[in-house]
């Protein structure tokens, strides 16, 4: 079962890539769209971690910190991710996104004594240069990056490694119980947040949206909960947290690039090829 996780995991984070990807270009041209999306794709996360909390049925006052830290992370990872997009390369943003989840296996070397193996270090090193290929700006369209750029990007990173590495502790805690109670107010606090910022922000002319694209953000919060979940149970397995979160990053990325070959019809360069290929033997080393 553990490498059943891992494949619907790394499915997962491409599933929610895509129709990310499909709402952009459904709604091409329409602004003020981020609030909106990320609103409706955390209160999807919500009911979908509702249902979760609701059928195991168990609770633990103590895990509620635990969730209120988790909801910190991710606003901390939602702001970043905002604010690193208004100033600065979306590629680079992207690559930092994805490179969070090897800080998490970084953070498991110092703090969990997770084994830490030749072939582990070469994998991780592979992964690296992989996601950079693939994220590096075009020169043509390249944006320059700013100090503030590199402010919010470290915070998307500490947000998104840390929502992660919150899990872990959780987990080892409790030994691997209340994982729904975890998410389903750790989510409940991120949405409170997204509905504050939605609020807050400038709203979409909703008659530019298309109405069918509306569905899309619901099943990529629906993806996050089943994601957060495959990770959850992943954690009480024997895969180290050196496999675990790198190939969701790197196996996410390769099949959310190969959608769009085979139904976007786009083009790859070299630099993005090589990237696949570096990163499918990534995969190899990290799990030799």
């Amino acid at each position: 079962m553990d490498y059943i996780y891992l494949i619907g995991a790394a499915l997962l984070s491409a599933a929610m890539s895509v129709v990310n990807m499909a709402f952009k270009r459904r709604n091409w041209g329409a602004e003020n769209t981020s609030s909106f999306y990320n609103l409706l794709v955390s209160i999807s996360a919500f009911v979908t971690w509702g249902v979760f909390f609701a059928l195991d049925g168990s609770f633990d006052i103590r895990v509620i910190l635990y969730s209120a830290t988790y909801g910190i992370f991710y606003a901390m990872a939602l702001i970043g991710l905002f604010k690193a997009l208004e100033y600065g390369s979306a590629s680079l943003t992207s690559f930092i996104k994805q490179l969070s989840l090897i800080a998490v296996s970084i953070w498991g070397f110092i703090f969990w004594k997770t084994p830490l193996t030749v072939t582990v270090v070469i994998g991780l090193v592979l992964i690296v240069i992989a996601l950079y290929l693939c994220f590096k700006p075009d020169r043509n369209h390249a944006v320059k990056t700013s100090v503030k750029w590199v402010v919010f990007a470290l915070l998307l990173l500490v947000g998104n490694a840390g929502c992660s590495i919150i899990q872990k502790y959780q987990q080892a805690a409790f030994d691997t119980k209340y994982g729904s109670t975890l998410m389903f107010f750790g989510i409940g606090f991120a949405t409170i947040f997204c509905l504050a910022k939605y609020l807050k922000d400038k709203k979409p002319d909703f008659k530019m949206l298309s109405k069918s694209s509306l569905v899309l953000p619901v099943v990529s919060g629906i993806s996050s909960a089943l994601l957060n979940n495959f990770i959850i149970l992943m954690l009480s397995t024997a895969l180290s947290e050196s496999v675990i979160f790198p190939v969701i990053a790197v196996g996410g990325m390769i099949l959310t690039t190969l959608f769009s070959v085979l139904v976007y019809k786009e083009r790859l360069g070299k630099l993005e090829w090589a990237g696949l290929a570096v990163g499918a033997v990534a995969l190899v080393f990290l799990n030799v």
